[in-house]
């Protein structure tokens, strides 16, 4: 976290001291620098004047910052190809825009450089498992445009140590990484809560060597940890006490305000997708025929929704076709089918006692 700040600090005092040493260099350089200026200026307001959506359509791909994980958040597969939950909505995302789901140009970013990418304008969105705070919007320069997790904070144990919940953690060795809102939480329950806990800054491959008793992550991260990392993922246990409530979401620049409603709208389409039964395989069924406006709205064949954005009406069909709906992309990564094995819980539809709803496509 500080040495992220300290990356986004330095990238603007250095603009700033390039403002500064252009001012110095005008007297000495003038003649040169007026000759040179018309077309300097031209290219630099021309970059300027584009937006975030033109820049995209333009280049032909999008520069979408994803974290180099496990299997069932984002990863290389066997085949070189990236795959998982952060990837299936880069893909959405590039599908809407440019037309295509492999027109992504996958930017790895980390804990430092998340947010920094998008500032250094390496990156046009990031999908990555990152907590909208306040703080991060205002400290970073960016912005969250929706939540497409909800999570919290818990912690893996061994079953053989006997610990089964929360009050058992005292006096114990917990595994945090440092500089993140899991490792702050952590410090806070540790003094709020009594736990006289030993924290230790360190990733899950120490909690697994047995350099702590227990690792405390959100808990869909200690899910995808146990079942890539565990050498017997059956031997763990991820205590019920959850501790914090981690909204995650995809993270883009804050000057760009029709880039920003058009990521939120198409996480937003493949959850109503999902609420009106329209999946990866039947969507095309629901070109034709009469539905209701909602349906009608969200794949074009009424409204205008898609002009009000700056794309065509087939945005949103583009998406669902590429990756399916909400329920087609977690159950595909996380569900209790595959390895990570965690049940929707929160991530269940608002119809079906969960958190997840989009607005009204009207």
């Amino acid at each position: 976290m500080k040495a992220e700040e300290g990356r986004v600090k330095h990238i603007k005092a250095m603009r700033s001291l390039s403002g500064s040493v252009r001012r110095g260099m005008w007297g000495a350089f003038g003649a040169l620098a007026l000759l040179s200026l018309p077309v300097a200026a031209a290219e630099t307001n021309a970059d300027a004047a584009r937006s975030t959506l033109q820049r995209v359509q333009s280049n032909g791909d999008l520069r979408c910052g994803v974290y180099p994980d496990d299997p069932g958040r984002s990863a290389i597969t066997t085949s070189g190809v990236w795959a998982g939950f952060y990837v299936d909505f880069c893909k959405a995302v590039a599908a809407a825009v440019i037309g295509n789901p492999d027109f992504v140009q996958y930017v790895e970013v980390g804990a430092t450089t998340r947010f920094t990418s998008l500032v250094e304008d390496k990156t046009d969105v990031v999908m990555y498992s990152s907590t909208w705070t306040l703080g991060r919007e205002s400290t970073y320069n960016v912005e969250f445009p929706t939540i497409y997790l909800f999570d919290g904070q818990g912690f893996l144990v061994r079953k053989r140590s006997g610990i089964g919940q929360l009050d058992d953690l005292k006096g114990k060795s917990i595994c945090v990484t440092e500089n993140t809102t899991t490792h702050r939480n952590l410090m806070q329950l540790n003094e709020q809560h009594g736990l006289d806990a030993k924290v230790l800054f360190s990733n899950g491959d120490s909690f697994f060597r047995g350099s702590c008793d227990a690792y405390s992550a959100d808990r869909m991260n200690l899910a995808t940890n146990r079942a890539n990392r565990a050498d017997n993922p059956d031997d763990y246990l991820i205590l019920p006490d959850v501790v914090s409530r981690e909204p995650i979401g995809p993270t883009v620049r804050n000057d760009d305000p029709q880039w920003s409603r058009i990521v939120r709208s198409v996480v937003h389409a493949v959850i109503l997708a999902e609420e009106k039964g329209i999946t990866q395989d039947n969507v095309d069924s629901y070109l034709n025929g009469e539905h209701d406006a909602e349906v009608d709205n969200l794949l074009g064949n009424s409204g205008d929704i898609g002009a009000q954005l700056g794309l065509n009406k087939a945005w949103a069909y583009r998406a669902i076709k590429a990756v399916g709906n909400y329920g087609e992309i977690y159950d595909r990564h996380f569900g209790p089918d595959t390895p990570i094995g965690v049940e929707r819980g929160l991530n269940r539809l608002w119809s079906r006692g969960g958190l997840l709803f989009a607005p009204p496509f009207k």
